[in-house]
């Protein structure tokens, strides 16, 4: 069985969030095979969670002042800033025979894809259950009475999910689902660097006290703080298809985006990602 590789280029997270629906309709009308998408971000972005209130926990003006564009996702979950990682999409249909009805038992054969991929880096991961990642937790009680959970839910990386991946206790991907007219998307950031003082002035936190405590309890990592090593988009690129190709038991050839998925990505990108009332109003689109 053979599915889609793109491995994509650098593009605004506008046209990003565009792609991947514009590969979904291809899909679903039956015109391209399952597909799976690497690509980046130019300039960064911050995405946001598709039920998330923009202007209640993303800082505007900061993102302007370092040229950070906000777009919003058509899945949930919480804010994601996109900078330097690889991003990937999972394109399939929910009812194809590798993939559960149930979404967090796909959500989980796909992570199980890119923890077999960083095995080849020589990284080993995890998938942790939440019920283990609260259990790890050795934040005080007094702490907890000062800092609520609410303060950092805008933040992908800072929010425990039901399952994540993790490397030596820290979070390394995150990642979120949508099903969509019997089609599933599902989008994962890998990080490469992680620059914490950035990722966390883009977010509204109560104080600056709050922002610096939430900062020292981040648990999260990157691919260079693990290999002490530089590592770039391409290498990542040839290494992990592996991991899916053996998870789920399929060839992945490298392909591109069709004509027609390229014409519906620009439809998408003008008349829906790129407008404001997609990205600050909350629309049922």
């Amino acid at each position: 069985m053979e599915w889609r590789l793109i491995k994509d280029s650098y593009h605004t997270g506008f046209m990003n969030m565009a792609i991947d629906e514009a590969i979904m309709i291809a899909h679903r009308e039956g015109l391209v095979p399952p597909t799976i998408r690497f690509y980046q971000w130019s300039p960064p972005a911050v995405s946001l969670g598709y039920f998330q209130d923009l202007k209640k926990e993303i800082d505007v003006d900061v993102c302007k002042n370092l040229g950070i564009d906000i777009v919003r996702r058509p899945t949930g979950g919480k804010a994601v800033l996109h900078d330097k990682e690889l991003t990937y999409s999972f394109i399939i249909r929910e009812n194809h025979s590798l993939v559960d009805d149930s979404i967090l038992e796909t959500y989980k054969k796909i992570s199980g894809g890119m923890i077999r991929g960083l095995s080849y880096l020589g990284i080993t991961a995890e998938l942790v259950p939440l019920r283990d990642k609260l259990k790890s937790d050795s934040l005080h009680k007094e702490e907890e009475s000062e800092i609520r959970h609410s303060d950092f839910k805008s933040i992908c990386f800072s929010v425990p999910s039901q399952y994540e991946v993790q490397v030596e206790g820290k979070k390394i991907v995150g990642s979120a689902q949508v099903r969509k007219r019997e089609i599933v998307l599902q989008h994962g950031s890998l990080l490469i660097e992680l620059e914490k003082d950035k990722l966390f002035s883009v977010f509204n936190f109560p104080s600056a006290q709050i922002r610096e405590r939430l900062k020292t309890r981040f648990k999260a990592t990157s691919l260079e703080e693990i290999l002490k090593k530089k590592i770039n988009f391409s290498e990542l690129s040839e290494i992990l298809p592996r991991g899916f190709e053996e998870e789920f038991g399929v060839k992945l050839t490298e392909g591109k985006l069709t004509e027609q998925e390229e014409k519906i990505s620009k439809d998408l990108l003008e008349n829906k990602y790129s407008t404001y009332e997609w990205n600050y109003e909350r629309k049922n689109n």
